[in-house]
């Protein structure tokens, strides 16, 4: 049975390959036709990052893995939660101050008046992070076993295209910010491939 399981979670991982690599490719001319408007903070592409990195960590947490591979999965969806947070600016989204041609404009974090919490929570929860990877995850066990090459070579796509976006490189503010996010969903919807990947090997 436990066969059958990881037989069926690889090829589940390879069809998520796929459709992420089309994805990734696609990303390109979309972020030429689609509307800017869909780009924007607190708009479209950035609340489903946020859905989709919350709604992977639910899946993840729920997931049956093997007891060897608990800790690592269990410090992945720490980092996918700190990413969503990270999506939501800290909480700075709920607080806009204006709007530009590109979207909402927020309080600068200089001036936000949860700075200070905002700063301490990160440090007490990235230190838990370092702690649980460092006490409990098997990282030698893991480095030494078989990796998602593709996977890694989807997500390094991924950021290439979202810091060519983000800076307007070749195709402009507008057209850039949108592959910048489209590349960013893309790869949050990709990260949980790997927890798939080495629970299936």
């Amino acid at each position: 049975m436990r066969l059958i399981l990881k037989t069926a979670q690889f090829r589940a991982y390879k069809i998520y390959v796929r459709i992420a690599c089309a994805a990734v490719l696609f990303s390109v001319p979309l972020a030429f036709v689609l509307p800017v408007e869909i780009s924007f903070e607190n708009g479209l592409l950035e609340n489903a990052q946020v859905v989709i990195l919350l709604g992977a960590a639910i899946f993840l947490l729920s997931w049956n893995s093997s007891a060897q591979m608990k800790w690592f999965q269990r410090l992945f969806v720490a980092g996918l939660v700190l990413m969503a947070l990270r999506e939501l600016s800290w909480g700075r989204v709920f607080f806009p101050i204006g709007m530009e041609s590109l979207g909402e404009v927020f309080v600068d974090m200089a001036h936000y008046k949860y700075r200070v919490q905002v700063y301490i929570f990160l440090a007490a929860y990235i230190s838990a992070m370092l702690f649980v990877l460092i006490r409990f995850v098997p990282v030698k066990k893991i480095l030494r076993g078989r990796q998602p090459v593709a996977v890694f070579a989807i997500m390094l796509a991924t950021i290439i295209l979202s810091y060519i976006g983000e800076h307007g490189l070749f195709i402009g503010k507008a057209c850039g910010q949108i592959l910048e996010e489209l590349n960013e969903l893309i790869l949050y919807t990709t990260l949980p491939a790997v927890n798939l990947y080495q629970s299936a090997t």
